[in-house]
């Protein structure tokens, strides 16, 4: 396996990955440590064995204990809205109601994988771990310890991405030849609805969420398309970060800039400015858009940083940048950042595993007021309704 940039004015493979031998040099602006994320995510997909039997969990270890529960300071961040905020560490995963202060810590066994790209996903009565890899994943239902999942949830190995409700996600099907995500909900029923494979693609896609509930998938032609159920449209340029209403590309021919493209129409607009030659858009892509569609998250190269990679908030309307205050891991984590419903905070796993909030008006991070053990990934729940 290598990795190819696509030649002057070729659309779509700025930074995707490619097989085979011909390949050709990396740009300098990325790099090496990133690249290995991006090969751990193309993994040997297994079959999937869905079956419309239900869920049946995995009863908890006799002696998994209960979760903690703790009060925090109420209004956290000046929240007052009910919707919450997850995190998950190596062995625990914590649920952090901001408005109330409430505070869960639940212990969830250590995955046995080393494969930095893991799904992690909330829904309104549980979170549910599960590497890419052929390993035991875990449901974590509200309240209560620590499940092996079983059944549909459990048996393949690839991609789990959000669905577009809630309490649903996507999962690769085998039947016929690995060309289709099934709709199948947390609760392991197969709901009847699939995305198919852009142009028959199978072994080895990959797909990552799109923010709408839907797929973003690099094909083994090394095409990156967006798709749902009665649709897929070729995203033409390098994606640097996903949202619900847009996403940011990086556009290279004579001269890299920067575009936006709306995620419902299409359309798109160049930003002013040169482009983020220095964004860290490996595939996975790490960064992550507001939900107004005002502010692009993007991880980049930077000396200022004592692990070389920084966060830098974009404005998608006049294209300026705003160097935040965050130092982040060499390797940023998949799916670790997030933002608040509302657009006002910004959380973001920092260097060694620190869980901060970004206030993407000043680029300043804060704490949580609160001791947190080191966390990986981060994830929101929006309020009911």
């Amino acid at each position: 396996m290598g990795y190819r940039d696509a030649g002057p004015g070729e659309p779509g493979a700025d930074d995707v990955v490619g097989f085979g031998r011909d390949r050709q040099p990396r740009r300098p602006w990325q790099t090496g440590a990133l690249l290995a994320l991006a090969a751990c995510v193309v993994v040997a997909f297994a079959v999937v064995r869905l079956v419309d039997d239900g869920h049946r969990p995995g009863a908890p270890s006799q002696s998994q204990p209960l979760p903690v529960v703790t009060q925090a300071s109420p209004d956290l961040l000046g929240v007052t809205g009910s919707w919450e905020l997850f995190a998950r560490g190596s062995s625990f995963l914590v649920r952090i109601q901001l408005a109330s202060g409430r505070v869960t810590r639940t212990l969830v066994p250590p995955l046995e994988s080393n494969n930095p790209v893991v799904a992690f996903l909330v829904g309104p009565q549980e979170a549910v771990i599960r590497s890419y890899d052929e390993v035991p994943g875990y449901l974590v239902p509200d309240g209560a310890p620590a499940r092996q999942l079983t059944g549909v949830l459990a048996d393949y190995v690839g991609p789990l991405l959000p669905g577009p409700d809630d309490s649903q996600a996507w999962a690769l099907v085998s039947e016929p030849e690995y060309d289709r995500l099934a709709l199948v909900g947390l609760n392991g029923k197969v709901t009847g609805t699939s995305i198919r494979l852009p142009l028959g693609g199978a072994l080895p896609a990959t797909a990552i969420p799109d923010e709408r509930g839907y797929a973003m998938l690099l094909t083994s032609a090394n095409r990156i398309y967006d798709a749902g159920p009665t649709w897929d449209r070729r995203v033409p340029s390098t994606v640097i970060a996903i949202g619900p209403t847009a996403w940011l590309s990086l556009s290279c021919h004579r001269r890299c800039r920067d575009v936006v493209t709306d995620a419902n129409t299409g359309v798109q607009r160049t930003l002013p400015g040169p482009g983020l030659t220095d964004s860290a858009f490996t595939w996975p892509t790490l960064g992550v858009i507001s939900p107004d569609g005002s502010v692009a998250a993007v991880p980049v190269s930077q000396p200022r940083s004592p692990g070389g990679v920084a966060l830098d908030l974009v404005n998608l309307t006049t294209g300026a940048r705003t160097q935040t205050d965050v130092a982040m891991n060499p390797v940023p984590a998949y799916q670790g950042m997030a933002w608040s419903p509302d657009s006002r905070w910004l959380f973001v796993v920092a260097s060694a595993g620190r869980l901060v909030a970004v206030n993407p008006a000043t680029g300043r991070a804060t704490g949580l007021g609160m001791p947190l053990p080191p966390v990986s990934q981060v994830a929101v729940m929006p309020a009911p309704g």
